[in-house]
């Protein structure tokens, strides 16, 4: 089956360590992707706006995937935005921002919101992943509509904050779910609004089956992503829970695994089932 639609996970993904990407390599196979008709997507769990700064020079063409399935466009068209219900997501701000205060984030459309007193060390580690935060007094009174929680461990015991969240009634009741997306980052996010479910309004819109779908990714929240692909891939430096449900295996992003899987595509060649070395020739 021919590859109709590539999704790229962006941190650890597609960029490497220093949040870059070999942009004269990309832009080259973009055009050709462009040319056979290859839909290109960065679906990812920073913002819209963080993803769009990626790509100054596509934006307007490409799709996105943004906060880990809650909002998606297309060609600068919004497709699909959902949001917590107020009540839900007061209840959770209550607890959270008593119990780690300034380590809370609320994702919006346009902007991410912290409180006033956020930390200075705090607030150098968000500036590399949200470009657009709006700082309060308390969570409590922001009242735009709200489509991810974000919590940040740069203060806090990554392990004991995650047990925490177990422990709580709005994630033993699935009014959320918990995911790591790396970094140092725990997303809140609404039940069953992955990346697999952001993807499947591009999919709709473009007629594009499961099996002639690419997806590429090295976290938690790429899983139902990559199991939805006819053709996922984790990178070699993903979380061993990724790499054991994904059907292929790319080279790290220090090592530009996704252009090299990007080539294979262009060159319809096959992929090996274990590290992209020795391509095989696709049936």
């Amino acid at each position: 089956m021919p590859v109709k639609l590539i999704a790229v996970d962006m941190d650890g993904t597609f960029l490497n360590s220093e949040k870059k990407y070999n942009k004269a390599r990309f832009l080259k196979q973009y055009a050709q992707l462009k040319q056979r008709g290859i839909k290109f997507v960065a679906a990812s769990g920073n913002p819209l706006y963080t993803l769009q700064a990626y790509f100054p020079e596509i934006t307007d063409e490409i799709a996105f995937v943004a906060e880990n399935g809650a909002y998606v466009t297309a060609e600068n068209e919004e497709i699909h935005y959902s949001a917590y219900a107020p009540e839900v997501l007061k209840h959770m701000v209550s607890d959270l921002e008593a119990k780690y205060g300034s380590s809370v984030i609320l994702c919006a459309k346009s902007c991410a919101y912290v409180r006033s007193d956020v930390t200075a060390k705090t607030l150098a580690k968000l500036n590399i992943y949200f470009k657009s935060i709006k700082q309060v007094d308390s969570l409590l009174d922001v009242k735009e509509p709200i489509c991810k929680v974000t919590l940040t461990t740069v203060e806090h015991d990554f392990e004991a904050m995650e047990q925490y969240l177990k422990q709580q009634d709005y994630v033993k009741n699935r009014l959320t779910k918990a995911v790591s997306s790396g970094f140092g980052f725990i997303d809140l996010i609404q039940p069953n609004k992955h990346k697999a479910y952001g993807l499947a309004f591009l999919q709709e819109r473009w007629g594009i089956a499961d099996e002639d779908m690419l997806t590429i990714g090295d976290n938690n929240n790429d899983i139902e992503m990559i199991q939805k692909a006819g053709y996922g891939f984790a990178m070699s430096n993903a979380v061993p829970a990724l790499k054991q449900v994904a059907k292929y295996h790319a080279k790290s992003n220090e090592q530009e695994g996704v252009l090299d899987i990007i080539d294979l595509v262009l060159q319809s060649k096959g992929f090996s089932h274990s590290l992209v070395s020795e391509p095989e020739v696709m049936s």
